[in-house]
């Protein structure tokens, strides 16, 4: 169970104390939180917390699926990003651009990011503490554990993205090497 780390218990206030409520709650960082899929009075507390955007990986297939979760968010004046990635066969391509969009949109917003059960978004998750907050990866899969251990799929899909994380790193790395370099010359 996360939880919102600048704040002790006896302080936390009574909106953290329902998110932190919400199934398999996960905090990231101040601008990034996750949990299995929320009612829509949850998604009214996401709000008024001050997430502006939810990002939903399920799909309507999901066993918890909220109906017509984009028109409520739409009514709260949340953004609503649906992508979503199948459960049996996950696709990397597919899970690198939520990755990067993340990334860029927790910037200047705060996300709340959910799925069904929040396993796809703590895979993602692992991912992304380990090559977006450079969290070391003992730290980043304990994390992982505490909401689920992933399947041979889900593991099979962290593995290839993490191959692509690692290869997209050492190219960055070289080309600013190279830049150094021309910058001595």
């Amino acid at each position: 169970m996360g939880n919102f780390n600048h704040y002790t218990a006896d302080v936390m206030t009574s909106l953290e104390q329902a998110l932190s409520e919400i199934p398999s709650f996960s905090l990231v960082h101040e601008h990034l939180f996750s949990s299995a899929q929320p009612t829509a009075e949850q998604l009214q507390q996401i709000k008024e917390y001050g997430c502006s955007t939810v990002i939903n990986l399920a799909t309507s297939k999901s066993e918890n699926h909220l109906a017509k979760q984009d028109q409520i968010c739409l009514d709260l004046g949340l953004n609503y990003i649906h992508i979503p990635i199948d459960w049996d066969i996950p696709c990397a391509e597919q899970c690198l651009l939520v990755l990067d969009l993340i990334a860029h949109l927790v910037q200047n917003e705060i996300i709340w990011l959910h799925c069904a059960k929040n396993m796809r978004v703590s895979s993602l998750m692992y991912l992304y503490r380990q090559f977006y907050m450079d969290m070391d990866m003992p730290t980043a899969q304990a994390l992982l554990h505490e909401i689920w251990e992933p399947n041979e799929t889900w593991t099979g899909l962290m593995h290839s993205i993490t191959l692509q994380l690692q290869g997209r790193k050492a190219t960055l790395e070289l080309e600013q090497s190279l830049n150094n370099i021309d910058h001595l010359a």
